[in-house]
């Protein structure tokens, strides 16, 4: 009896480990990566935002993934740049004070959900910084639990540390293959609060994709309950 009790406190935790350890499966919820404008936007030291429109409805955010570009003109090569540049990406929920524009007004980015505080880069004619799990939860501001949004977010990317040989921005696609996307974007320069923008070169879409997940205790606790019964049967199946 002690031998079955202590291989199925074994079995127990062997699945509770292999629960919380296995990726759960994810959906794209946003996908901007496919359609290429080969156009390039420099926002110098602005803060910018890309409102999108999540598709599904995932929230438990796996993964973001974001498609930048940078230069110095005094490096051979393009090895290094001048500064120390830096990149600092933001979430937002679109709650802030509206901003008018067209036939009425437009809520602007407001209450911040993740921010991944200031983080190298290097240059690169093209590179994917890709961020996970591990890097939500231990943002300058957290991403605990789901996204608080439903449909609309904006998401920003701020460089930081360029100096006059130094250019950083980002890549240009549109429109996107999963969720939704508007040819206007949004700047905060520091001074004023956030202005809805526009650019006659076209839509200013960053590239990015999101995948999200269901919510991680659902899978956790259908394995527990399962391991319940599996213990019930072993409890109570067989006398002697």
């Amino acid at each position: 009896m002690k031998a079955r009790l202590k291989n199925q406190l074994c079995l127990t935790v062997g699945a509770l480990w292999l629960a919380t350890s296995l990726p759960l499966a994810a959906d794209v919820i946003y996908d901007n990566t496919v359609n290429d404008l080969h156009l390039r936007f420099n926002p110098g030291h602005n803060e910018v935002g890309d409102e999108i429109v999540l598709s599904g409805t995932q929230r438990y955010l796996t993964s973001f993934s974001f498609e930048y570009w940078g230069t110095n003109t005094l490096s051979p090569g393009n090895i290094s740049f001048s500064g120390a540049v830096q990149a600092r990406v933001i979430f937002y929920e679109n709650n802030g004070p509206l901003f008018p524009g067209g036939p009425g007004s437009y809520a602007s980015p407001g209450t911040v959900f993740y921010d991944s505080g200031y983080f190298p880069i290097i240059p690169t004619p093209r590179s994917t910084v890709t961020f996970t799990a591990s890097d939500f939860a231990s943002g300058l501001v957290p991403l605990i639990g789901a996204m608080p949004v439903v449909s609309n977010m904006t998401w920003s990317v701020q460089f930081t540390g360029l100096n006059s040989s130094d250019s950083v921005g980002v890549d240009l696609y549109s429109p996107p293959v999963v969720g939704g996307n508007y040819a206007d974007y949004w700047q905060n320069t520091g001074f004023g609060g956030w202005t809805l923008m526009t650019n006659s070169a076209g839509p200013i879409d960053f590239g990015a994709q999101m995948q999200a997940a269901p919510e991680p205790s659902s899978l956790l606790l259908g394995l527990v309950g399962g391991l319940g019964v599996l213990f019930g049967v072993g409890r109570f199946g067989r006398k002697k």
